[in-house]
């Protein structure tokens, strides 16, 4: 079996109520080659699951740390594939690494890489990093020995650097199978959000929206999960709205807990000013939960509009009141909604699936 090195910025919860969801993952990887996963978290070296994880911890020096660990890793291991999880700074140190070891680069693409670490939060010296992204993407995308993106437009805007690479797609992990295998799913009175509360996933539009509704639906609720630097705007824009009573913000919670609030809500809304291919919404479909998304990146490739849910246009909140306006009193077409957006999940997404994907790219 190939061994395949995997270098990120996301950060690793391994403890025993940690990401635990990761486990499908990694264990089906790990039936197909030899996982040695370089990420946040640490500082620790945990074997689980089959693959080896080495820890490092955040901060300035996480950068130059984790190449020296890349680069001891390559050697002592014989790592035959690297896997850079974006195109941007781990995308450049794959590159280096592969024009010294002489190995195999993939790059991956999971969101607007120009204007996504952008929208995600404030940055320093924002001009200079406009003009650095791209180049780090170009000199990343140009020597990739292929490319996975997780939509089709993201491959369309790597295209436009890259054109003559290998391209495959296929979705992030998620594990499907425990929204799938869920039994007791009901439609109560609550819309829900769940995601990062940073100015791209759009939040204070759905809170906008939902105060030009909330007097003909007063029935209905709004639940947030997730928690982020915009928390304390987004519930001073409640207060400001007066829907503090009807807005509820419930912090992040596992995915678990995530699941059992997701099955019983009415719709799920995503709002986002920019998205990949957001497996949240894959999740809530798998629960038969009728969808509201933004159309912003790689949301139109999973809602349907009109079909299996809405879209709106993303940062306008009037258009989005207008579709849940249509949708909390049209309970049927919710119903409707619901039942296509699980035939849709069943059809084209599951563990095997990605795993099976994962396995081909890199052995092929």
């Amino acid at each position: 079996m190939k061994k395949v090195l995997f270098i990120g910025v996301t950060g690793r919860s391994l403890a025993k109520n940690g990401d635990f969801h990761l486990a499908g993952k990694y264990k089906g990887l790990t039936s197909g080659m030899e996982v040695f996963d370089l990420a946040k978290g640490g500082p620790a070296h945990i074997k689980k699951w089959g693959a080896d994880f080495y820890l490092l911890p955040s901060g300035i020096l996480f950068w130059p740390i984790c190449f020296m660990a890349a680069f001891w890793i390559c050697l002592t291991k014989k790592i035959d594939v690297i896997v850079s999880q974006s195109p941007l700074i781990d995308g450049f140190l794959g590159v280096i690494l592969k024009k010294i070891l002489k190995k195999e680069l993939i790059i991956e693409i999971h969101g607007d890489w120009k204007e996504g670490p952008f929208l995600s939060k404030k940055r320093r010296m924002e001009f200079l990093q406009r003009k650095f992204i791209p180049f780090l993407a170009k000199i990343s995308l140009k020597n990739a020995d292929k490319i996975r993106t997780v939509a089709k437009y993201l491959a369309e805007e790597a295209r436009k650097i890259a054109p003559d690479k290998p391209y495959i797609l296929f979705p992030t992990f998620t594990d499907l199978d425990i929204f799938l295998n869920e039994k007791e799913v009901r439609s109560n009175n609550y819309i829900l959000f769940v995601g990062t509360l940073e100015k791209v996933k759009g939040v204070e539009y759905l809170i906008e929206a939902f105060s030009k509704i909330h007097k003909n639906f007063s029935e209905f609720r709004l639940l947030i999960i997730g928690k982020g630097s915009e928390e304390n705007y987004l519930k001073d824009m409640a207060l400001k709205f007066n829907i503090a009573d009807k807005v509820e913000f419930r912090g992040k919670l596992s995915l678990i807990e995530t699941k059992d609030i997701m099955k019983d809500c009415y719709c799920f809304i995503l709002p986002s000013l920019s998205e990949g291919l957001p497996r949240v919404i894959i999740e809530a479909m798998a629960l038969s939960k009728p969808v509201i998304g933004s159309d912003a990146g790689g949301i139109p490739e999973l809602v349907q509009d009109g079909i299996n849910g809405f879209l709106f246009k993303s940062g306008d909140s009037g258009s989005l009141a207008e579709k849940m306006r249509t949708l909390l009193s049209k309970k049927e077409l919710a119903k409707e909604f619901g039942i296509k957006g699980r035939m849709f999940a069943e059809q084209n997404f599951s563990n095997d699936k990605y795993i099976e994907n994962y396995i081909k790219m890199i052995n092929n």
